[in-house]
């Protein structure tokens, strides 16, 4: 089982991929999410020490967030064979030779108290996340967003139903809490 072991590193250095393509307008894409500003990209595969908490993610983040801002690259990969790059098995990686990431937005967080205690139970209790309250034109793709869809909904009223708290799904930045 060792294979599937990955080193314990900073997770806000790493790049995140979508597995599952989505709708892109008129096109599938895939997206990558990738550290922009220096401070974020340094920390690219900076290994943890082994005498970390279970919590170690959580603090990580609110100690960098708490005197530093960061921003990151979205990038889409845009289908462009449907043989080589397969829209209902998402374990298949789209070669980059066939179509390379193209930056499509900049995200940035400024400095913020990233748990507080109304964030956190803003979070734990009330936010819910569903990647397909989404425009049409974005509507995840495959088999795997199609079962997402199911196990998100049913995850956010299991929680809701035993937090007693009604389920809400942000329009605006505003309405989380500070």
């Amino acid at each position: 089982m060792t294979v599937f072991v990955r080193p314990n590193v900073h997770i806000l250095g790493d790049t995140f991929y979508s597995s599952a393509p989505l709708r892109f307008g008129d096109y599938v894409a895939k997206l990558q999410y990738v550290p922009l500003s220096p401070l974020v990209a340094e920390l690219k595969d900076k290994p943890l020490s082994d005498d970390v908490d279970d919590d170690v993610f959580r603090h990580m983040i609110a100690e960098f967030f708490r005197t530093h801002s960061a921003e990151y690259e979205l990038q889409a990969q845009l289908c462009t064979d449907v043989k080589k790059m397969p829209l209902e098995d998402a374990t298949v990686a789209w070669p980059e030779e066939l179509s390379p990431h193209r930056p499509i937005a900049k995200i940035t967080f400024p400095v913020q108290d990233s748990y507080s205690a109304q964030r956190r139970a803003y979070g734990d209790d009330v936010l819910s996340y569903n990647s397909w309250r989404a425009l049409e034109a974005h509507r995840p793709l495959g088999s795997i967003n199609r079962l997402k869809l199911r196990v998100y909904e049913a995850s956010s009223n299991f929680r809701h139903d035993k937090n007693m708290v009604p389920r809400v799904e942000p329009a605006r930045a505003e309405e989380i809490p500070d």
